[in-house]
């Protein structure tokens, strides 16, 4: 947020114990990050009052799903990061370079001000890589295996010793997300909702010995049965929507294709844009499906802060604004 050129940080939230303490003094080492006005902003309570017309929150699933719509009753545009109303019926789920018109939702949303959400973390990789092809060629199943940094399951995350010389087969709830979301940001918007695209996804979700950056290795059934070289060029011309193109933080290519045999690569790719890029390689055809590819994403920034920060800046873009 510092030196954004439409928005500034005025309010910060914190825990019941760190009420009335400074940004600065919660971050510690980190706090030399920001601005000196910003790192004497005092953590206040959820329950406010709070002023500020667009509220981004990053609350743990629990606390967001009563207080997430109680802000919006109170008439701010809430920014969510959180998995709580993400597949609510009247909830854009959102990347603007895929559905950015799904904005259009909070039209029919029932309080004074807005609800609007990103997706998980390693569902945005997926479903960037996927639209091109649902969009060029339609498709028709999906089965997908996570490899998913540390950084992704938060402070403390896992212990250390859990990862040494090893892979987690398994994230809570994670699959489920990686199941249902993708339909819903692909899907078809009606005035109930959204109508969720068809094909099914299966997952598997595993946790890997990476700092940051989620890594998927993904197999699809398209309609009509394309080439790679199809497959490849419909990647490599995807732009997304003109509604995005010049808010400050979307990247200059939303999708990236890496031609060499051995990426995307974490280490490697996942500060492309800023963090803001997803890239693809492997492209190449699947003994039982169609085409088959690896996706990379960078989870705290693309599937996180970065996301939300990109949905705020398309709901100021087009006239969707709290009134604080």
């Amino acid at each position: 947020m510092e030196d954004h050129p439409w928005f500034r940080l005025a309010e910060v939230c914190g825990s019941e114990a760190s009420v009335g303490k400074t940004l600065a003094e919660r971050t510690g080492a980190g706090a030399d990050q920001f601005s000196s006005a910003t790192q004497g902003l005092e953590l206040q309570a959820l329950d406010g009052p709070w002023t500020s017309s667009i509220l981004l929150s990053a609350l743990p699933s629990e606390a967001a799903q009563k207080s997430e719509v109680q802000l919006a009753e109170a008439g701010h545009l809430v920014v969510s990061n959180a998995s709580s109303h993400r597949m609510g019926e009247l909830v854009p789920l959102l990347i603007p370079e895929v559905n950015s018109h799904h904005l259009d939702l909070v039209g029919h949303q029932p309080w004074k001000g807005a609800l609007v959400t990103n997706p998980n973390c390693a569902a945005v990789g997926l479903v960037v890589a996927l639209a091109p092809l649902h969009e060029t060629f339609g498709i028709e199943s999906v089965v997908t295996t996570s490899f998913q940094s540390i950084s992704g399951a938060g402070l403390p995350g896992p212990p250390a010793a859990s990862l040494v010389d090893n892979v987690i087969p398994f994230i809570g709830g994670e699959e489920h997300k990686l199941t249902c979301e993708p339909q819903k940001i692909l899907g078809t918007v009606t005035p109930e909702g959204v109508e969720p695209a068809t094909f099914p996804v299966s997952a598997s979700c595993t946790r890997v010995p990476v700092l940051d950056g989620h890594l998927l290795a993904v197999s699809v059934a398209l309609t009509g049965k394309p080439s790679v070289e199809d497959v490849t060029a419909a990647f490599e011309a995807y732009r997304g929507p003109d509604a995005c193109r010049d808010l400050p933080s979307a990247p200059e290519h939303v999708l990236q294709v890496l031609a060499a045999d051995d990426r995307p690569q974490p280490r490697l790719d996942r500060d492309l844009g800023q963090g803001m890029t997803v890239s693809v390689g492997r492209i190449r055809r699947c003994e039982v499906l169609d085409s088959k590819f690896f996706v990379l994403s960078h989870n705290l920034v693309r599937g996180a802060a970065g996301a939300a920060l990109l949905n705020a800046e398309l709901c100021h873009a087009q006239g969707v604004l709290g009134s604080g």
